[in-house]
């Protein structure tokens, strides 16, 4: 029996002209909407982006040191580093810069998740079943509708952020698993260990999603012959990587780790430790904090944290340095109450996505031919496997509709060859002769109105932001941003924000600006923003002066404020032209007036 080294990763040259003519269209077509979603869904970076994209600058500088983060994965900054110095050196020219990555990131996505729908189609159990240009063109819709509702709703262009990434080698790792099931070769098995090692890198979730994968893949190889030098390729390149990566996070945090974003968001969601990192060790019995913020005053409530890494927001870059002294432990009655939470916000994520009925409906309707749907839906167990694996990983913790978008999809696929193939073996009874045709229409319309459902989520608003015109430049944080620099201050300035976590988390005006935020009056995330604002701005000008002060003392030049209430007057402050921020300045030296700020 011969062996082949060979990967064909080519199932494409199998569609029809008038397919491959069809999904060129649809490329197009995803091509645009990823770009109009890029352009006008999120207008500032949030906190997330902000952190990867101070490892991208450490990177640029071979700061490695501060580069490894144990929190947040290398492998997405990497690939933005690689590309940004192709751009100008300039903010515009890196959200652009970042903006095409994630845009060529999300074609990649579409092309390996069609990758996984043809090698699903040509395995063994279906190669015979789905034949035709009818089953050809609905299965080519279907993937289509499927992942553009995945993913430009439940993720997105405009996300700086890995889960795309993810996405994407999440479906290369389940269309090699099925060509190990039906036809395996040493390419197989190598490309398959070289995405799982990758896959760590990116996200640390593949860590255990990469040993499920394993063991499936033990599972699926146990009968092939030679089975030990396919697992040897498969084990090899994932663990080289992954002790190459273990190896650098540990020795950058000095001292043994894996990485830090499970545990950490396990306490922070389960046993409810307080996140933010601002923890002070309250309450009892969760530890005592080696590194805690400095807690100067608790009414309003400041925060400094001078610390050791030179980014925007150092508390939320290396939350692992802050919480270093928590306690781990284990309550089976808050696990089980998280879980039902999870379970409930999982659902309400699944509510709007109207792809699912209209593929539950097409299987209803041919449901009478259950013993096909069976056969598939068991011949495909290993992409439930890794979703259920996967999800459930989530449900755990904590469930966001962009961790769960890929192990979604899989799922949806494999109940849209389902239906497909109970089309291709029903009876050609005039009722239904045309039901191909009518799902492929309802799969559209149910996707388009699952983008326009979801369209705005709190986080972006993409028709609203084109409707009135705004982009990244016109932003109040980017202006804000531009007038700091214009009036006085440079990279590395230290300066403290006045606005609550969640919002100083995503301050874009000091990340574009490289300016080091070392103090916060408002940062709780237990409490309203509201509280601590009107605590500073209905105090006396002293009393301000006085409170301002701390920020002062820790290397501050400015203070800038998310907002005023329009009834205080705000001495000492003056306004950022067209927003709503306003700035207070230690000292001013050749402050310049509101004329002539230019947003060029």
């Amino acid at each position: 029996m011969g062996y082949t080294a060979s990967v064909t990763i080519n199932p494409f040259k199998q569609i029809s002209a008038s397919g491959r003519v069809m999904l060129s269209l649809m490329f197009a077509v995803t091509l645009l909407l990823g770009a109009f979603e890029g352009v006008f869904g999120r207008v500032r970076y949030s906190g997330d982006a902000i952190n990867y994209l101070n490892i991208v600058r450490a990177i640029h500088a071979g700061d490695w040191k501060l580069a490894l983060n144990s929190y947040w994965g290398l492998g997405y900054p990497l690939l933005i580093s690689i590309v940004t110095p192709l751009f100008p050196s300039s903010p515009t020219g890196e959200w652009v810069a970042i903006h095409v990555v994630n845009l060529a990131v999300f074609a990649a996505t579409f092309f390996t998740f069609y990758w996984l729908a043809l090698t699903a189609v040509r395995s063994l159990t279906l190669k015979r079943v789905i034949a035709g240009t009818i089953s050809e063109r609905l299965l080519l819709i279907g993937a289509f509708c499927i992942f553009l509702s995945i993913e430009l709703s439940m993720d997105n262009v405009s996300r700086v952020g890995p889960d795309m990434l993810i996405s994407c080698l999440v479906f290369a790792v389940a269309a090699l698993l099925i060509k190990l099931k039906d036809n395996p070769t040493f390419g197989s098995a190598l490309a398959l260990g070289i995405l799982l090692g990758t896959g760590y890198i990116v996200k640390a979730i593949f860590l255990p999603l990469g040993l499920v994968v394993a063991c499936i893949a033990l599972l699926l190889l146990w009968k092939k012959r030679p089975r030990f030098r396919y697992l040897a390729l498969l084990a090899v390149p994932a663990a080289a990587l992954a002790i190459l990566y273990i190896a650098g996070l540990s020795w950058a945090a000095g001292h043994k780790t894996y990485g830090e974003a499970g545990p950490l968001n396990y306490a922070w969601n389960v046993n409810k430790l307080e996140p933010g990192a601002m923890w002070q060790g309250i309450p009892p019995g969760y530890g005592t904090p080696v590194h805690p913020t400095k807690l100067v005053s608790l009414s309003p409530h400041i925060y400094l944290f001078d610390g050791p890494f030179p980014v925007t927001f150092g508390p939320f870059f290396n939350p692992p340095y802050y919480y270093q002294g928590y306690r781990h432990f284990f309550s089976l009655k808050r696990q089980i109450h998280q879980l039902a939470g999870n379970v409930f916000r999982f659902l309400r994520i699944l509510r709007f996505q109207f792809v699912i009925y209209a593929l539950v409906l097409g299987w209803l309707i041919r449901r009478s031919n259950r013993g096909s749907g069976l056969k598939i839906a068991s011949h495909f167990w290993p992409l439930f496997l890794i979703s259920l694996a996967g999800t459930s990983m989530y449900l755990l913790v904590m469930v966001e509709a962009r961790y769960v978008a890929s192990f979604l999809a899989m799922v949806l696929l494999v109940l849209l060859l389902i239906v497909i193939a109970q089309e291709a073996l029903a009876d050609p009874q005039p009722t239904f002769r045309r039901l191909p045709t009518m799902l492929s229409y309802l799969l559209l319309l149910a996707c388009g109105t699952t983008l326009i459902a979801n369209q705005n989520d709190g986080d972006r608003d993409v028709l609203g932001h084109a409707l009135r015109h705004e982009v990244f430049l016109n932003d109040g944080q980017w202006k804000t941003g531009i007038y700091l620099r214009q009036t006085g201050l440079h990279p590395g300035d230290k300066v403290a924000v006045m606005a609550d976590l969640v919002n100083a988390s995503r301050s874009t005006w000091a990340y574009m600006d490289d300016l080091q935020i070392v103090g916060i009056l408002g940062g709780r995330l237990f409490e309203t923003e509201t509280a601590d604002y009107d605590t500073f701005w209905h105090s006396s000008p002293e009393v301000q002066r006085q409170l301002l002060e701390n920020f002062h003392s820790t290397g501050a030049r400015v203070v800038v404020a998310l907002s005023k209430p329009s009834d205080v007057q705000a001495e000492g402050w003056e306004s950022v032209p067209g927003t709503g921020f306003w700035v207070y300045r230690f000292s001013r030296p050749g402050t310049v007036t509101q004329a002539t700020f230019s947003l060029h």
